[in-house]
Parts: structure tokens; C-alpha cells; sequence
């Protein structure tokens, strides 16, 4: 009864401790509990065969120490006993089975003690009973030197066993908060299989070779050959140690697997075969070199059965080995983002260097400019006065009559653009010999002069269409210099479950898992052999690994992928375009693309009047816009910042074409409409269509005037429609049948719509201009 009630306190004791922490207690279904039950009990029964110093014993009491007083810890009692008993004999057996059953007892007795829950308690208690008992059985054989550096090394391994194994078992027995394997929990199996490999060492094969020595040269070949130089040489220190406390002479073992794991790692990329050679070839080499120590034979015996095991392993096992053994770089955070910005700096710089090389050619060194009007009378006087006879009389006797006449007559000719002759004193006029060839001189450097004038004008507003050009692109690199400044949160947890994934499907790559300053998962892988990562097939098991939806973002390098998050809404977009009566080509020019932040962008524009040059204009802004806006550049920059570059190819060219830009975040819904310009913007909500309108002027002419473009923010949802237009469509007038066709299409493709909008263009203004509509509809993905 009493039993009982002590069970029962217990089962409340968990569940009001479940409560007070806010876990969740999993209960595992029947036939995973029994199996976990049997681990416990085989792994009991085994450690207690691992003997070291020739006789002690003490993994199986720290399995039981490290179980608890829970039904884990009842199994390792079982499966502990049982095998002292089975593999110590009974008076050695009997020592430890009393141990193990008062370190059980210990758990059943203070579980719900404060102190039962640090980590020291049950190390410190089986180390305890393991002394008690320990000290019991060893007062009847005597105390030597030797035997207590023996007894106390078996205390402080009891009680480091106990502590490791507790922590090995934290996969079962806790919920985990990352994928994985921590470094200590790595360490604590590490250790783990080192005891059990004491058991083995101890079970021999004909000819005196060990299964544990065996075991252990396959594990590190391996590792080897799969991690490297690192965890070849890390395993074979561990399995090294557990043979030599098996073996209980000088550290033999430790030095012989160490050496070869270090040159089995130095060959992992050379293949297999060169692998095992290296292992083999070392591994002899240090038993030549122990010569003097007795030659051990059978190691050599062990190492070559080992290796040929080694070579016929399937490759998917070799694989499932290194997925766990997977180095695990640190990513520097601040280097990725460096790296993240540079490429769209470099980017942006390429947009510039587009618009560079496509204004390079409208632009023309101007010859010397003089403004200063005086000069229109002193190179006429060169022209006609130098060879007259009344030189003297005019330009130096009466140089004052003669300089009041010209300044009297100055302002009528540059306000008419020439001179006529009563704009001359008569006695002026009427003195000079010369003066019907002295006026036309004057007139053509009247003329001259006001051509330099408009000369410098235009000159002024190119130097201010510049300087506006360095203020937007000093906002460009404003926004980059802050996005370089912006954290990029990395993601461990999904980088080293991918980095598993790609070394057991045998993919050596660089991977950077992290998100980018909208928060937006982001993948970066580099190396060889990436193309089934590209599939549609592949994606998707990136995507189930991560638990996001993934994309692919397209590029050049074909030793780069990179994958984003993909976005809960899509877009489906549908186009039709008429051209005008009597031309070959339409001025309309449109595009739509989606960056890899996840934002959607549909671009229109119409160049001014029709043909081969309106559509050169409108195509040269499409391509500009697009290049600005893949690299990252905001949409109010990049607007300004190509209406100014159309300004300045305005001086020789037409250079002007109206801009339609809608921008959608896909994973907000977040839009806005950017107009120079451009015709109504129609968005269709439910069985409701809103215009937006704008006041700018086409782009190359808002631009001359530093402008900003018209800009309309909404918000869009699975389900809505939007329609951009060109100015050819309602041809300026009327538009209530746009909204009335919008409202009454019951069909779900936009190019249906679009297809219909234009016939119906047809018949409300006909073809007497350029004709596009672009109609994009939102879905949930």
C-alpha cells in the first residue's frame, strides 16, 4: 500500500511539475515505449561487461544512476544486473548489482527532493554507493597503492558517467528547442559508444580479434573519410581510449587509431580507396614503430577486415555517416550582409552605367559661349567698318555720338530678334557710308547671340538635370548604405538541418540560411552538382525540410542557387496591345517581373506620338526602369532619376513617354500605382472598380522640372483586379464603360479581359492611336 501511495504522489508530482514549468509530457505511443524500454535494458546489460584496470566495472551503475527512479531507470536496473551477474561472476557481480540497486533506490527515494534535480545529485549518489560497496569488497583483499589509484579513478568515472549519460539521452527524454545535435550532446554519445566498445574489445573472434577493436577501426575509417581531419582524428582519440582501458597497458591504441584517422581525413576527398590505403599504411606503421612493446598482430588482422568492410558499405550509409558528422561553419552575419549589398551595389552601378552609355551620345561638347550683348556692334565694326573711309570720324572723333546711337538701338533689335533701320538715330543713319551692310552684320550677330543665349540656358538646366541626377543616386546609395548597416538574423537551426541533408545526398556546398531585413527566409548555396536542387522535385524537399514554401531565384552562375521564401499571393497576368491605323509598330511598351524580396512590379509606358521612335523611347525607359528596379532601387528614385536622363535626351531627341509603375508586396498585399503622366489606373474590388488618376507630366518632362511622380498607395487581397491602361484606349474621353466592362466580367483569365477592353476600344474612339491593356489578378498561392 504504501508503495502505491508513493506512486501515486509521484504521477501528481510530474503533473503539477508539468504545469509549473509549461512543458508538454508526451506520452509515446505503447510499442515506442516498450522499445525504449529494451534499449535501456540491452544497453545495462552490455555496459556491464566493459572492464577496466582488469576488472572494474562501473558504466552499467552510471546507466542506472543517469536513468532515474521512472520505469527508464527500473529497465537498467534489470538489464544491469543481469549482466554483472552474467559477465562478472557472482561475488564481483554481487558487488555492482547492490550498487546499482541502492542507486535505484536512492532515485525512488528522493525524486521529489529539491536537490534530486541538480545535476550533481545522482553522479555524487552512485559514485557513493558505488564507494560503499566498493570499499566493502576491496577491505577483504587488502589496500595497496594500486588498487586505491584504481578505486578512485572507477568513483570519478561512475560519476562522470552518469553525468554524460543523462545528457546522451536528452534527445528521448527532452523536448528539444533545435534541431540537431549540441556539441555536448555530440560528446556524451561519443562517450557513450567508447564504454560499449569496452564490452566488445572484450569479445573475441579465432585468431584473438576483437569485435570492439574491429568496430572501432570501421567507425573511425569512416568518419574519416567523410568529416575530415578533424573528427577522424576526434573518434579515433575516443575509440583509442576506450581500447586502451580495455586492454589496461600503455596508450597504444589511442596513438595507432588517432594517426590513422588523421591520414584517412587528410585522403576523404581523394575517395574511398585512397581513404582506406592511408588508414591501412598508417595503421601498420604504428604497429612497426611499437616494435620493442610486442608487435600486435592481430590489430593488423583487425584493421584490413576492417577496411574491406569499409569498401563494400553502400554509399547511402556513407552518406547517413556524414550527414552527421557534417562540419558546421560559424557564419559571420556582418560578412554575409556585406557580401548581400555588394551584389546589389554592383547591380545599381551596372543600371548607371546603362543610362551612362545611353545618354553618351545625345550629349555634345559645346563650343565657347559669349552672352555679352556689346559685342554684337564691335564684330560687326570688324566686319564692315575696318576698311571705311569715316573709320576715324565714327569710332574715335565721334566715338561718344556713335556709342549713344548703338546703345539706343540695342534694346528694339534684341526684343524684335533683328534691327531695322529706324532703330538708328537719323544722325547715325544718314552719316554712315556703310549702313545697309552695317545692319545686316549686326543682325546676324544679333542673331548669333541670342542662339548663345538659349545655348546657355539649355546649357544651365543639362548642369541641373545633372546635379539632380547625383542627389537621386546619393539617395540610392543612402538606401544601400542602410540596408549594409540592416541585421541579417541567421539561421542555425535550418542551416545545419539542410547541411545534413545535402551530405547525405553526397552535395559538398557552401550554405548560408538566413533572413533578410523584411524577415523573409533566404538560401544561398555554392558549389558543384546543384542542378537536382533546381528541379521542381528538389525545391519541394528543401521546402519540407525548412517547413517554408521556397522559390528559386534565377541567375547566371550555374555553381550558385539561391532559394527565398516564396510569397502566400501570386499574380497572374494577361496582355493585349493594338496598334495604330497605318503603323508597323506601336509605341507601347510594357513588362511586369518579380523581385526576389517578394514584391511584384508591372511597368507601361507609351512614348510620345507613334512608330519605330515613340516605341524606342518607351522601350529604352521600360529597360531602364527594370534594371533600377531589380538592383534594389526605390521606385520614387528610380522614376526621377530615368525622367531626367529623358530630359536630357530631350535636347536632341523626343525623350519624353508617359510611365505606369504598380508595385505589390505578394506577401502583404501592400501596393502603390508611381504615374508620369499616364492614363487611369482601374482596381477591381469585389464587384466595386476605383480609378486612380495623376497630375505629372510625362517623364522627360516632369524630370526637366525636378517633379516627383503622382503616387496612389492601396491595399490588394487574393481575389482583386487591376487594369493599366495606355491613353489610346479611351482616346481622352469618357471611361464609365471601362469600369462597367470591368464590373460585369464574370471570366477568371486576365488576358480575356484585356482582349476584351480593346474591342471594345475599338468600337468607342477606333484605332487612332497606340492601344495596350495590362490586366494583373491576384490569387492565393
Amino acid at each position: 500500500m504504501a508503495t502505491k501511495e508513493k506512486l501515486k504522489t509521484k504521477a501528481a508530482r510530474l503533473r503539477e511539475e508539468a504545469r509549473e514549468t509549461g512543458k508538454v509530457v508526451f506520452r509515446a505511443p505503447a510499442l515506442v515505449r516498450t522499445a525504449e524500454c529494451a534499449i535501456r535494458f540491452l544497453l545495462g546489460a552490455l555496459l556491464a561487461g566493459a572492464e577496466i584496470f582488469g576488472g572494474y566495472a562501473p558504466f552499467a551503475l552510471g546507466l542506472v544512476g543517469a536513468s532515474g527512479s521512472g520505469l527508464d531507470g527500473f529497465c537498467a536496473l534489470l538489464g544491469a544486473c543481469f549482466g554483472y551477474l552474467t559477465m562478472q561472476g557472482f561475488a564481483e557481480g554481487l558487488r555492482y548489482t547492490a550498487a546499482c540497486i541502492l542507486a535505484f533506490s536512492v532515485a525512488f527515494a528522493f525524486f521529489d527532493v529539491k536537490a534530486y534535480k541538480k545535476t550533481w545529485f545522482m553522479p555524487v549518489a552512485a559514485a557513493a554507493m558505488d564507494g560503499i560497496t566498493g570499499f566493502v569488497y576491496l577491505s577483504d583483499q587488502g589496500w595497496t597503492k594500486e588498487n586505491l589509484v584504481f578505486f578512485g579513478t572507477e568513483l570519478l568515472l561512475c560519476g562522470a558517467s552518469v553525468y554524460f549519460y543523462r545528457i546522451a539521452f536528452t534527445p528521448w527524454t527532452e523536448k528539444r528547442e533545435e534541431e540537431g545535435l549540441t556539441p555536448r550532446q555530440t560528446v556524451s554519445l561519443l562517450l557513450l559508444a567508447g564504454t560499449l566498445m569496452l564490452t566488445l574489445a572484450n569479445l573475441t573472434l579465432p585468431g584473438q580479434l576483437s569485435v570492439g577493436r574491429l568496430t572501432a577501426a570501421l567507425a573511425v575509417m569512416a568518419t574519416a573519410s567523410q568529416g575530415g581531419i578533424g573528427v577522424g582524428a576526434t573518434v579515433g582519440v575516443a575509440a583509442g581510449l576506450a581500447m586502451d582501458l580495455a586492454a589496461g597497458g600503455m596508450p597504444f591504441y589511442s596513438m595507432a587509431y588517432a594517426l590513422s584517422g588523421v591520414m584517412a581525413g587528410a585522403f576523404h576527398r581523394q575517395g574511398r580507396l585512397a581513404a582506406a590505403l592511408s588508414y591501412v599504411l598508417t595503421n601498420g606503421l604504428a604497429v612497426l614503430w611499437t616494435w620493442q612493446e610486442g608487435l600486435h598482430i592481430a590489430l593488423l588482422y583487425e584493421v584490413f577486415i576492417a577496411s574491406v568492410i569499409f569498401l563494400v558499405l553502400p554509399q547511402k550509409a556513407l552518406r547517413q555517416v556524414g550527414a552527421l558528422v557534417a562540419p558546421q561553419p560559424r557564419q559571420d552575419t556582418r560578412e554575409r550582409a556585406m557580401a548581400y549589398v555588394r551584389d546589389r551595389l554592383e547591380e545599381t552601378a551596372g543600371a548607371f552605367k546603362e543610362l551612362y552609355q545611353s545618354m553618351r551620345a545625345t550629349l555634345r561638347p559645346g563650343r565657347p559661349n559669349d552672352g555679352d550683348a556689346a559685342v554684337v556692334f564691335d564684330r560687326a565694326a570688324d566686319r564692315v567698318c575696318k576698311r571705311c573711309a569715316l573709320q576715324a570720324s565714327c569710332w574715335q572723333r565721334d566715338y561718344v555720338s556713335t556709342f549713344n546711337a548703338l546703345n539706343d538701338a540695342l534694346p528694339a533689335m534684341l526684343d524684335r530678334g533683328k534691327g531695322e533701320g529706324g532703330d538708328f538715330p537719323a544722325y547715325f543713319a544718314n552719316r554712315c557710308v556703310k549702313f545697309p551692310e552695317f545692319l545686316a552684320a549686326a543682325n546676324e550677330e544679333v542673331s548669333a547671340l541670342l542662339y548663345r543665349r538659349q545655348y546657355r540656358s539649355r546649357l544651365q538646366e543639362n548642369r541641373a538635370a545633372v546635379c539632380r541626377q547625383y542627389g537621386e543616386l546619393a539617395q540610392v546609395l543612402g538606401a544601400a548604405a542602410a540596408e549594409l548597416g540592416a541585421e541579417l538574423v541567421p539561421d542555425p537551426v535550418r542551416e545545419k538541418r539542410l547541411r545534413q541533408y545535402l551530405a547525405a545526398q553526397g552535395i559538398e556546398c557552401q550554405l548560408a540560411a538566413y533572413y533578410d531585413e523584411a524577415g523573409h527566409l533566404r538560401l544561398e548555396l555554392e558549389g558543384a552538382g546543384l542542378s537536382p536542387l533546381r528541379q521542381k522535385e528538389g525545391v519541394e524537399k528543401l521546402s519540407k525540410l525548412v517547413n517554408f514554401p521556397l522559390r528559386v531565384v534565377e541567375g547566371e552562375r550555374r555553381d550558385k542557387l539561391v532559394l527565398v521564401q516564396s510569397e502566400p499571393l501570386m499574380a497572374v497576368a494577361g496582355a493585349a496591345c493594338r496598334r495604330k491605323d497605318g503603323q508597323m509598330i506601336s509605341g507601347d511598351t510594357g513588362a511586369w517581373f518579380k523581385h526576389d524580396d517578394g514584391a511584384l512590379y508591372v511597368l507601361l509606358c507609351d512614348g510620345m506620338g507613334s512608330g519605330r521612335l515613340a516605341q524606342r523611347e518607351s522601350a529604352l525607359a521600360v529597360r531602364l526602369l527594370e534594371q533600377f528596379l531589380k538592383a534594389g532601387v526605390r521606385p520614387e528614385n528610380a522614376l526621377q532619376t530615368i525622367s531626367a536622363a529623358l530630359a536630357l535626351r530631350g535636347e536632341e531627341e523626343i525623350g519624353f513617354t508617359t510611365v505606369d509603375l504598380l508595385r505589390v508586396d505578394l506577401f502583404t498585399g501592400e501596393a502603390a500605382v508611381y504615374k508620369y503622366g499616364a492614363a487611369p489606373t482601374y482596381v477591381k474590388k469585389g464587384t466595386g472598380v476605383s480609378r486612380l488618376t495623376g497630375a505629372s507630366l510625362p517623364a522627360g518632362l516632369a524630370g526637366g522640372e525636378g517633379g516627383a511622380p503622382d503616387v496612389s498607395q492601396l491595399r490588394l487581397e487574393a481575389g482583386d483586379w487591376v487594369l493599366l491602361v495606355t491613353d489610346g484606349v479611351t482616346g481622352g474621353g469618357p471611361d464609365q464603360w471601362v469600369r462597367d466592362q470591368m464590373t460585369a466580367f464574370s471570366g477568371g483569365s486576365p488576358r480575356e479581359l484585356a482582349e476584351a477592353l480593346l474591342e471594345e476600344s475599338q468600337r468607342q474612339v477606333g484605332a487612332a492611336d497606340d492601344r495596350t491593356a495590362l490586366v494583373i489578378k491576384l490569387t492565393r498561392r
